[in-house]
């Protein structure tokens, strides 16, 4: 096997097994054991940098993290279109009729878990980020047509929920935000917008499920189907954002051919 080959996929699987290391923990003990959940998602970036250098001498820029003080306000733009996009999704059953929604803790409790919601899946979002995109596309050489690398990389991501396999309707939106978080990082050439919109979705998704209460009146069996149609919407609105110029895009790539 050409080495260049056998090195990126042997970086690859050592980066999944820690990935989904601190899951299949929670899987085993059937709790959420946060806490090591967030020390392994912290050991996997670490690792991720040091496989960086070693491949590249690039740390994480090798996946498209390089140059925050340039690129901040592509993460930042990102983070409020996925907070966007995924709260849509919710808000939708609500004027469907379909549910209702009650929030019962005073603003400041609501502030401050929002806040530790968003810190506590910052590294888990970075994480797969890296993993299903930045070092695929890193690895991704320019005789190998970019756009088949949309398609590749949204199939790992689907993939890489390894729990959640079970549903067509999870696997649809997935897929769908997979090609949306792949496509930001191939045009803009770096990972801020897709670590943004990723972030923010997530966020989205711990404020509905964790810290407001929803009742739901109707089960349609729907709610992913919308989902993946506002991840549909997201797509087309960071498309027209892009052509208007409302990102910035870098001209480093982070492909072999430039190390």
């Amino acid at each position: 096997m050409n080495r260049k080959i056998f090195t990126g996929i042997s970086g690859f699987f050592i980066l999944f097994i820690l990935y989904h290391f601190p899951e299949l923990l929670q899987h085993y003990f059937n709790k959420p054991l946060l806490a090591w959940y967030e020390s392994g998602m912290l050991l996997f970036v670490i690792v991720a940098f040091l496989i960086g250098n070693r491949q590249k001498g690039r740390g994480l820029s090798q996946y498209g993290l390089f140059a925050f003080r340039k690129y901040w306000t592509n993460l930042i733009k990102g983070l409020f279109l996925g907070l966007f996009i995924a709260g849509l999704s919710n808000v939708i059953p609500i004027l469907l009729h379909w549910s209702t929604i009650a929030i019962n803790i005073q603003w400041y409790n609501l502030i401050f878990q929002t806040f530790i919601f968003a810190l506590g899946t910052l590294l888990p979002s970075l994480a797969e980020d890296i993993l299903t995109r930045g070092y695929l596309f890193a690895h991704w050489t320019f005789n190998w047509d970019k756009k088949w690398l949309i398609p590749f990389s949204a199939t790992v991501y689907v993939l890489n929920h390894i729990f959640r396999l079970n549903r067509p309707d999870v696997m649809l939106y997935l897929f769908i935000l997979g090609i949306l978080l792949i496509w930001c990082l191939i045009t803009t050439h770096s990972l801020w917008l897709t670590l943004g919109v990723h972030w923010g979705s997530n966020i989205a998704y711990q404020f509905f499920t964790n810290i407001v209460s929803v009742k739901t009146f109707n089960e349609t069996g729907l709610e992913n189907y919308i989902l993946a149609g506002c991840y549909i919407l997201g797509f087309i609105i960071v498309y027209l954002l892009f052509k208007l110029g409302f990102f910035k895009t870098s001209d480093q790539l982070i492909s072999d051919e430039n190390n």
